[in-house]
């Protein structure tokens, strides 16, 4: 088998021979690339594609039986969130396409498919299934579609202002207390949270070591993981020194938050809901960015601390922008214009 090379990107590729195709006259052999983020998930596509090429025809896979391969292909390299939410799709939406076999299925199928999962799924569910069908087929097959998704829309974001905040936090039973400001003033996921031990936090820097996450498995089990989703979400993130001292201390291999991510989701909306607020909790972290970007912080720093691997969901929250904050920023606007431009013009 051949071994993955790393790109430029940082991905690694690895090039696999599929078959030989006449060109002129010429035999010519063709190859498969699977590139992946790691080394060792290209290597284990090359080499599932090659022992499957060997074992079956294409026309003896159908839909649902390539994706069923791909998941169990990609198990011990995607997170257990990611593999739970594929085994999902596998069992509910694919009940009109998974019979076809691979080697027929056309775009019309596809499209007629979609277009049934868009009547009841969001825009992004629907990219989501279509993505990991597609991605099943192209392992087996050198197949390529275009169908028309449902466009997407807008998320519409309910961040909280400076006043909410300070008040859920004031408000919030000592656990939540600290989960709320780790969103808040740490941009924390829940997960991240969860897995938050007493060893990562860095009293001499006043700061914590992310690098571990809490997930539900495929059995709907809530489990820690060592690393989180992506590269990008292992990080040391600063806190105010009020906030290291409202972590305490204790064994270090317990949990700050001794919780699950569902527990806290639950125990804030019903603060929310007793203050009257309409946040969820990772609109916390919503919060956290724009209150940076607010503040002219870099758009990478942001990242950084927040664990992104793209600026696209950071541009978003900042078109969603606070109230309280866009009132400050429209009232130096006016100012500004009023005593630059305007200033002398009011008698013209």
């Amino acid at each position: 088998m051949a071994k993955a090379k790393k790109l430029a990107s940082g991905s690694w590729r690895v090039q696999v021979f599929s078959h030989y195709e006449i060109v002129d006259g010429v035999k010519k052999p063709r190859y498969r690339s699977f590139t992946a983020p790691t080394r060792a998930e290209a290597e284990m596509q090359a080499s599932l594609f090659a022992n499957d090429k060997k074992r079956y025809s294409r026309a003896n896979l159908t839909v649902s039986e390539a994706v069923q391969k791909y998941i169990q292909a990609k198990e011990s390299v995607l997170s257990p969130a990611t593999i739970r939410t594929y085994e999902q799709i596998a069992k509910t939406h694919l009940t009109t396409i998974g019979p076809v076999m691979i080697d027929t299925v056309t775009n019309a199928d596809l499209q007629n498919w979609i277009s049934k999962l868009s009547v009841n799924l969001s825009p992004k569910t629907v990219k989501n299934v279509y993505a990991l069908v597609t991605s099943a087929i192209s392992l087996y097959t050198e197949k390529s579609f275009r169908v028309t998704l449902p466009a997407r829309q807008p998320q519409q974001y309910n961040v909280p202002t400076d006043a909410d905040v300070a008040l859920l936090i004031s408000e919030a039973r000592p656990d939540l207390k600290i989960a709320i400001t780790l969103a808040a003033a740490g941009t924390l996921r829940r997960g991240e949270i969860c897995a938050l031990k007493y060893k990562d936090i860095l009293t001499d820097f006043n700061a914590i070591y992310v690098h571990s996450d809490m997930v539900l498995d495929k059995n709907k089990q809530w489990i820690h993981k060592d690393m989180p989703k992506t590269s990008d979400s292992v990080r040391r993130v600063e806190l105010p020194p009020q906030v290291i001292q409202m972590l305490g201390s204790g064994d270090p291999d317990a949990y700050v938050v001794p919780s699950t991510p569902a527990a806290i989701s639950d125990a804030f909306s019903r603060l929310r809901n007793r203050l009257g607020m309409s946040c969820r909790f990772h609109d916390l972290r919503h919060y956290s960015a724009s209150i940076l970007h607010a503040i002219g912080v870099p758009d990478q720093y942001i990242m950084e601390r927040g664990g992104w691997s793209t600026d696209g969901t950071l541009k978003e929250i900042y078109r969603n922008t606070l109230s309280d904050k866009s009132k400050q920023f429209s009232a130096r606007a006016n100012d500004y214009f009023a005593h630059n431009i305007l200033a002398g013009n009011g008698d013209a």
